[in-house]
């Protein structure tokens, strides 16, 4: 009866043992970070001069949208095209044409951050609204 009294411990960890892996504990040790992160501009690319535009993105990892993504974005030239101050709007300024770079910031995301870019061209029309709202 000794020999089984000494397995039962064993058999009872391995059975343990396969019901944490079942749980999904392996997730938890897999590299942190976002996988198949798409950043699309979904706004307008041509804008009048005195117009302003709602910054329009979204995000999908891993093929499911992301709800209230935190980005970053910035306009490769403020005079023509300039954001207000949360950075929430476009505010076409004078015509010309502006690179738009919108960057996902998240806790998740190791290494580089995803970005996209976009080109927007300012034509001209109207007059250049302030900066501030």
């Amino acid at each position: 009866m000794r020999p089984t009294r000494s397995l039962a411990p064993l058999a009872l960890a391995a059975l343990g043992g396969l019901a944490i892996g079942a749980c999904g504990l392996a997730d938890v040790f897999r590299p942190a970070g976002l996988k198949n992160v798409v950043v699309t501009y979904c706004g307008d690319t041509l804008l009048a001069v005195g117009t302003r535009e709602a910054v329009v993105v979204t995000v999908e990892a891993n093929g499911a949208t992301i709800p209230n993504p935190r980005l970053s974005v910035t306009s490769s030239d403020s005079t023509f095209l300039a954001l207000t101050p949360i950075g929430d709007t476009l505010v076409a300024k004078k015509s010309g044409d502006v690179l738009l770079t919108i960057r996902l910031v998240s806790s998740m995301v190791t290494g580089t951050a995803p970005t996209t870019q976009d080109s927007i061209h300012v034509r001209g029309g109207g007059s250049a609204p302030p900066a501030c709202p």
